[in-house]
């Protein structure tokens, strides 16, 4: 962690505090601003703010990697290699040294430690700084757990989460692991801190930046994997009561996911052709016209209906028409391949299912009904012909999986149930184990980079890979 503070801070002494995100990391011709005067403004506020999501946009985390890597380990894709990209990934098969993991690791703690510049500014508080603190509150929470789900024990068979970072360049630079239940407890705090300080008459109205409603969204999320369905529920239910939401008709789905953004995303990293140029963008990595290296598996394209509209956001290329990559590819949410189409972290289906899952977690008759409703209208939406008719947990698992398809939850929405990670035999880079990969295995927890081993004498390395 250390190095992650020197790298950091290197960058916010260099850094010229200004309203653009990219400009917050350029060279300014001040060079020796010290970080406890750079935030003075509001202004200046909002713009550390931004740095915290143009991290988030890093090809590491959800300009590419953290999205296609996670739904390669699931069984809803696979890596081909034709470009040597994601077959760690596909076959779930980590050293110390993984760029994977490294890439991740550094960059939601650089996040984390730039939104920590921004939450403890000293600067006179006012609506647009409280609002502005509160998002950097969520982001920090939100880096938090993306860096749990991953680097945290609490799939693998053990206890140990991850350290929780709350000031910069202060105190303790040699953080050690926190148990995971503690690292949740601070994440479900941050977001409820935030909630506090963001009035949503204050949101600017894009999914561009965190905003009231995704972390009202994000809450529920959250409340899934601690186990708190009646606060998810709750939580679920300011998004679609805010009526600011609503399901897109099977007739739109195809060009709504085309036009960049769309009624239902909540949050979503913002990209501009110049940001993600060459290989650094999903949808290289997902069509087959060009790199190509990540498939949907043919058990994810053979779970739809037939009249489902999200199957045409699939291509069968099987048959070789479309390029001799083949096979099944995920082209209808990521159409650009300059790399322009925004990433959705949170959307409104997904908002949907959360309470949907968490009605059918408190179980009871009322419940299952309720979460009926919800499933078959989200699935009729579509245009699906599926009729669900148990309101269990795995039939709303079944709906997250068609809706949810490739944009990395299918991974970590199997582990947060208790559930092994089939295999699926495509004979490409598949389970290097050649099995189902077994909840609680120690696999299951990526390794944490060899740098900060071995730069942090505090830090413990997951079972599998010491």
């Amino acid at each position: 962690m250390k190095n992650i503070f020197k790298y950091t801070l290197a960058l916010l002494l260099l850094a010229g505090i200004s309203t653009s995100c990219d400009d917050f990391l350029e060279p300014s011709v001040d060079q020796n601003k010290p970080t406890d005067t750079a935030i003075q403004t509001v202004g200046d506020l909002q713009a550390a703010v931004l740095g915290v999501h143009d991290y988030l946009n890093g090809i590491s985390v959800y300009g590419r990697d953290y999205v296609a890597g996670t739904a390669a380990m699931s069984d809803n894709a696979v890596s081909n290699g034709f470009s040597g990209r994601f077959q760690p990934q596909s076959a779930v098969n980590f050293t110390i040294n993984s760029g994977y993991a490294s890439g991740m690791w550094n960059t939601f703690y650089s996040a984390i430690a730039t939104a920590n510049v921004a939450i403890n500014a000293d600067i006179p508080t006012s609506p647009a700084v409280k609002y502005a603190k509160g998002q950097a509150l969520a982001l920090r929470a939100f880096a938090h757990m993306n860096l749990l789900f991953n680097f945290g024990e609490q799939f693998a068979g053990g206890s140990l989460g991850i350290p929780y970072i709350t000031t910069y360049n202060e105190g303790n630079l040699y953080p050690a692991r926190e148990p995971a239940a503690d690292v949740w407890t601070k994440i479900g705090k941050d977001f409820t801190d935030a909630v506090a300080m963001m009035d949503p008459v204050m949101d600017a109205g894009t999914p561009g930046y965190m905003n009231y409603y995704a972390v009202k969204g994000l809450q529920s999320r959250y409340y899934l994997y601690t186990g708190e369905f009646d606060k998810a529920i709750a939580a679920a239910d300011v998004v679609i009561n805010s009526g600011n939401y609503s399901l897109v008709a099977a007739a739109d789905l195809a060009s709504a996911w085309a036009s960049g953004s769309g009624p239902e995303s909540l949050f979503e990293a913002v990209f501009t052709n110049s940001d993600r140029t060459g290989t650094d963008n999903l949808a290289r990595m997902y069509t087959a016209s060009n790199y190509g290296d990540v498939e949907a598996t043919p058990d994810l394209y053979n779970a739809y209906d037939a009249s489902d509209a999200r199957l045409g956001l699939l291509a069968d290329s099987t048959a070789g028409t479309t390029s001799n990559h083949g096979d099944y590819r995920m082209t209808g949410k990521y159409v650009d391949e300059l790399g322009s189409d925004n990433v959705r972290i949170l959307r409104y289906a997904e908002v949907l299912l959360n309470k949907a899952e968490a009605y059918t977690r408190r179980n009871n008759g009322t419940d299952r009904a309720n979460a009926l409703i919800i499933i078959n209208n989200l699935s009729s939406t579509r245009g699906s012909s599926t009729v669900y008719l148990a309101g269990s947990p795995d039939e709303v698992l079944a709906e997250r999986r068609l809706e949810l398809a490739m944009e990395g939850q299918r991974y970590f929405d199997l582990l947060r149930n208790g559930k092994d990670i089939p295999f699926i035999n495509t004979g490409k880079y598949d389970f290097a184990t050649g099995a189902d990969l077994t909840y609680g295995s120690s696999i299951l927890a990526l390794p944490i980079p060899r740098s900060e081993m071995d730069a942090n004498s505090n830090m413990v390395q997951n079972d599998y890979y010491k």
